[in-house]
């Protein structure tokens, strides 16, 4: 019994061993398969480059053009960022951190993209500090003072916003804090904007020849100090210039003399891309009209802001009313022929932006009420267009509304913003009076519903002179007549002051476009405007850059001070606690599988 009992120990042991060997064996084997898996995927890695976003938003991927873009360089681009320092603030720090993942985005589908994170101001004197942050200030990139409390007191760190991009010969700054950094959201704005604002000026660098676009002047449009800060933005991708046609049929397109003896004339095409006709005042006559139809005939694209009332916040400064009139542009009839009718009406609406009002006297002194007034529009209703999927609110002033008319079916027509569910209109003339927001509005009376303020057409217009052509122009052959165009696009905006811009005159600079300098509040119009232009130039690269959003998760601080303790623990207990069953669910399997496989032999 003995010699059964040892032989079966044998046996068993015997089992044992070579159950152990196997498993060795293909833990070893496993080892190797892993080992040279890791090596294969590292070498392909190297030849074919892929990635995959599971992110709704696709916050991690680069959009179709950039990618196109970075393919296509030819030469290295260095990238140099100052955002670093040893006393960089904490948000900083994490948004420097945003700004690296996508310079990493970048090197990956191009080697010839070189970036570094720079402190320009480690071991520099106090002189030197200010010698540089003026150096900074005037390539654009304005250090922000951050002041933040410390066991010494409140200290001042200088921040410099930005980078700067170098391309062969040439370089380009680039601000990637682009909005208040006092504001509650300015790291999630600026996180949105970020591919843009690194392959906007790439792209800018590598291209020999800019569009061109054009303000209009001559017939009291805004004028260069109303519309500079526009202008600027527009500047970074366009050539921009301000032309005035004064019935100069050279004024818009290339016409050169072909041959003096024979007085023959050559045409040619378009001098401009697009034509910004910013609010006029003064009536246009039949050349300029002609000009500007025939220059929208040839593939030229325009953006129009017309006020058609006399309708503004200027003519309440000095009296509590005014009497606004239908402004008499002499446009309507090439309006009407490409598809729309801005009518010569007032919009109020009960969501509406506040003006200082008088409300009583301390003394001699006048006292002021910021008060809501139905007339300054708070636009937040947009379409799902590109040029404003990612515009929050704009700021406007006495807009009327705009009528969708005609039956050409070779235009597509799409409203890109409108008033409120509550909007009221006012026929003109009528009177316009500072009482309209101090008095309680009737609800009934706003019964109006999404009155459409810009609109976007596109496809083939008919001429406005298509069979009414002027005399003059019929016998000049050669200026080569056309009553109809090919594919273009115009925008139509039923409010000038979206694009107007307040100016300091104390510093002598303008705001941005959209600046309330009452609430010191930036609205969303410069960036409306900016789309505007991209997608009339047909950059439609820059258009899916700048209307790239997301949303950064944020914790409710009331819970989490609520829960505290408990949600420490959780975070520390939980993961060790799956880790420890892991573990144990593994050792149990591994023990019973191996004690089956001996009792089985």
């Amino acid at each position: 019994m003995d010699n059964g009992m040892e032989k079966a120990t044998k046996k068993h042991n015997k089992g044992q061993t070579e159950g152990g060997r196997r498993f060795k064996k293909s833990m070893l084997l496993g080892l190797i398969v892993a080992l040279a898996a890791v090596i294969v995927v590292n070498i392909l890695s190297s030849f074919l480059f892929f990635r995959i976003d599971l992110t709704k938003d696709k916050r991690h991927s680069l959009s179709k053009g950039t990618i196109e873009m970075l393919n296509s360089l030819e030469d290295r681009v260095y990238i140099r960022v100052y955002l670093k320092g040893k006393d960089q603030p904490a948000d900083y720090q994490l948004f420097a951190k945003q700004v690296e993942q996508v310079l990493q985005d970048f090197r990956s589908y191009s080697k010839n993209v070189y970036y570094e994170f720079i402190d320009p101001l480690e071991g520099k004197t106090p002189e030197e500090v200010n010698s540089i942050l003026g150096e900074f200030v005037k390539k654009g990139l304005d250090p922000i003072p951050v002041s933040r409390e410390d066991g010494s007191g409140y200290s001042t760190h200088m921040v410099v916003p930005g980078a700067i991009i170098s391309y062969r010969d040439h370089e380009y700054p680039t601000k990637l804090v682009v909005s208040n950094p006092s504001g509650a959201n300015w790291m999630q704005y600026s996180i949105e904007e970020l591919e843009y604002n690194l392959a906007a000026p790439i792209r800018r660098l590598l291209k020999t020849e800019k569009p061109n676009v054009a303000f209009l002047d001559g017939h009291g449009e805004l004028d260069f100090w109303n519309t500079c800060g526009v202008g600027i933005q527009l500047q970074r991708f366009y050539n921009v210039s301000r032309i005035t046609l004064d019935g100069k049929i050279n004024s818009l397109r290339e016409i050169s003399v072909a041959d003096s003896a024979s007085q023959t004339l050559r045409p040619g095409g378009n001098k401009y891309d697009v034509l910004i006709i910013a609010q006029p005042t003064q009536p246009f006559n039949e050349y300029d009209k002609y000009i500007i139809d025939q220059f929208i005939m040839r593939g030229g694209k325009a953006l129009w802001l017309i006020d058609n009332t006399t309708a503004s916040l200027d003519s309440l400064q000095n009296t509590p009313e005014f009497f606004a009139t239908p402004r008499s542009l002499y446009i309507n009839d090439l309006l009407f022929t490409y598809g729309v009718r801005v009518n010569p009406n007032l919009i109020q609406d009960l969501s509406c932006l506040p003006i200082p009002q008088q409300v009583g006297m301390v003394g001699d002194q006048p006292q002021f009420k910021l008060m809501a007034f139905p007339y300054t529009l708070d636009i937040v209703n947009f379409g799902d267009h590109p040029i404003v999927r990612n515009i929050k609110e704009i700021k406007s002033e006495f807009a009327g509304s705009i009528d969708l008319v005609g039956k050409n079916a070779d235009l597509v027509k799409t409203v890109l913003m409108t008033s409120s569910d509550r909007s009221k209109l006012v026929p003109t003339p009528s009177i316009v009076t500072l009482r309209v927001g101090i008095a309680k509005p009737n609800p009934q009376e706003f019964a109006f519903r999404n009155l459409p303020i810009a609109v976007l057409v596109e496809g083939e217009f008919e001429s406005a002179f298509k069979g009414i052509l002027p005399v003059e122009f019929d016998t000049i052959k050669e200026l080569d007549f056309r009553p109809k165009s090919e594919y273009t696009r115009q925008i139509f905006i039923s409010d000038g002051d979206i694009i107007r811009n307040p100016f300091d005159k104390k510093r002598n600079q303008p705001y941005r476009a959209g600046y309330d300098i009452y609430t010191r509040k930036m609205y969303d119009n410069t960036e409306f405007i900016v789309n505007c232009v991209n997608y009339l130039c047909a950059d439609d690269d820059l258009l899916q850059l700048r209307t790239k959003n997301f949303r950064i998760g944020s914790l409710n601080q009331e819970k989490i001070r609520g829960r505290k303790t408990l949600l420490a623990t959780l975070n520390i207990v939980v993961p060790i606690a799956l880790i420890a069953l892991m573990g144990t669910v593994l050792i149990l399997t591994r023990r019973f599988r191996f004690s089956k496989k001996t009792v089985s032999k």
